[in-house]
């Protein structure tokens, strides 16, 4: 999933979603999002974060359900009410977040059936960023 969200290619992202996909982002307060406002909020974070690069830190899985750890840095290259406080410098931002994330098969692929995403910015560089 991390190839797709680091593409910064909406379609193929949205791609992943199950048609009822229900998507929280706990970070930024953007909760129960169906596929009609996940795209719009996928946009936006492309078009305010410069250079974004998600990077996996652990992951575990069944079947159904994946939970995993990554670290997040970007530009941030506009204002945004997602981010209260923060200023617009073209600095970098630096997030560890973790990610639940529901499966189910529509057809003969796995689709996110939910997801819940939970971030927190930091303000040190991440371990082994430089």
């Amino acid at each position: 999933m991390s190839l797709r969200i680091n593409s910064h290619d909406i379609a193929r992202l949205m791609s992943y979603m199950a048609p009822d996909v229900e998507y929280s982002d706990y970070g930024v307060v953007s909760l129960q999002m169906d596929k009609a406002t996940l795209t719009p909020f996928f946009a936006n974070m492309t078009e305010i974060c410069g250079d974004m690069m998600l990077t996996p830190r652990s992951c575990h899985d069944s079947e159904t359900f994946t939970t995993w750890e990554w670290d997040l840095e970007f530009k941030y290259l506009k204002p945004s009410p997602r981010l209260p406080g923060v200023e617009v410098k073209g600095q970098v931002i630096r997030i560890k977040g973790v990610s639940l994330v529901w499966w189910v098969r529509v057809g003969d692929e796995w689709k996110v059936e939910r997801g819940s995403d939970y971030a927190c910015l930091l303000k040190e560089p991440l371990s082994g960023s430089g």
